[in-house]
């Protein structure tokens, strides 16, 4: 590394994708550098096998030029990964993407441009997908693998901060600041995480720019899938706004999502009885709400990311 250049360290959490994270890390060290600023990778192997390693030592072969650092994280779950990032990591700014996304050339420079633009302390870029097989119309009725985008300099709400691609300021993990534990196994730990630094007044914005592609397998193609995602992301959000506004969230949440599955399902068995691809998509509502009634029993849990 260059002295006297101000640092960015990429993260990346791993669990055993090899493919995908060659892929991830070859796309980030080909990423341009933004003016003034020098690079290190972060690999975080979250899989006490280090099922990551052979893969990483490969990557380093190929490309002698950038710094890649590999840590193996033994405590299972996304959270204490992506803490294990945080301590490892010596830039002024942090960047994340996950294991099955890859980036353009433009990609950081886009992040870091805007992040210095809009003098925020963290910038979001959007994730569309790229589908391993042609995907069935339903699962483009669900909306699924659709995220909302903005135009950039947009602010960036709370339950739309995640780390699948980001880049923030250090100031960030003032006082302590990590990714909480309880949500190490359900997901929700990011949008937790970014809603403490939004209430402490940083400054969260949209980068439409700044794309990461994201891998989608035929595995998250099924309906199975689907319905699982939305039951138990239903649960995690209502665990979220119970730690963010009020524990009685458990309970309003809960009368909400039964009156709202009640709703639904008049739409749903018309759309299944005409045989209409939509009904994936109301099936998925149901299975959100179902989700939101469970927490108030039962709180949130695992599911895939």
């Amino acid at each position: 590394m260059e002295t006297g250049k101000p640092l960015i360290s990429i993260c990346i959490c791993t669990f055993r994708r090899p493919e995908g994270i060659r892929r991830a890390l070859t796309s980030l060290i080909d990423t341009d550098t933004p003016p003034g600023w020098q690079i290190e990778f972060i690999v975080v192997d979250n899989d006490k096998d280090q099922s990551a390693l052979n893969i990483i030592n490969r990557v380093r072969l190929d490309r002698p030029d950038a710094t890649v650092r590999y840590f193996a994280e033994q405590n299972p779950g996304v959270s204490h990964a992506r803490n294990r990032c945080i301590a490892e990591a010596n830039g002024e700014i942090l960047t994340f993407i996950d294991d099955d996304e890859y980036v353009g050339q433009h990609w950081l420079v886009n992040l870091i441009s805007t992040l210095e633009r809009q003098q925020a302390d963290a910038v979001f870029g959007p994730v569309v997908p790229s589908f391993a097989v042609p995907p069935p119309a339903w699962v483009n009725a669900t909306g699924t693998h659709q995220r909302a985008r903005s135009s950039t300099g947009s602010p960036v709400a709370w339950r739309n901060a995640q780390t699948n691609n980001v880049a923030f300021r250090r100031s960030l993990l003032n006082s302590g600041h990590r990714f909480s534990v309880e949500f190490a196994k359900t997901g929700g730990e990011d949008s937790l995480f970014f809603a403490a630094a939004a209430a402490s007044g940083h400054h969260l914005v949209w980068c439409d720019e700044a794309v990461v592609t994201e891998t989608v397998p035929l595995e998250r193609m099924t309906r199975r899938w689907v319905l699982e995602r939305a039951f138990h992301g239903g649960r995690t959000f209502v665990r979220l706004q119970a730690k963010l506004v009020s524990p009685l969230a458990y309970g309003y949440y809960a009368a909400y999502g039964l009156l709202y599955s009640l709703a639904v399902l008049p739409p749903l068995l018309l759309t299944v009885a005409i045989g209409h691809a939509r009904y994936m998509q109301y099936a998925r509502i149901l299975a959100g709400n179902l989700g939101k009634i469970a927490a108030r029993f039962y709180g949130g849990g695992n599911y895939g990311g």
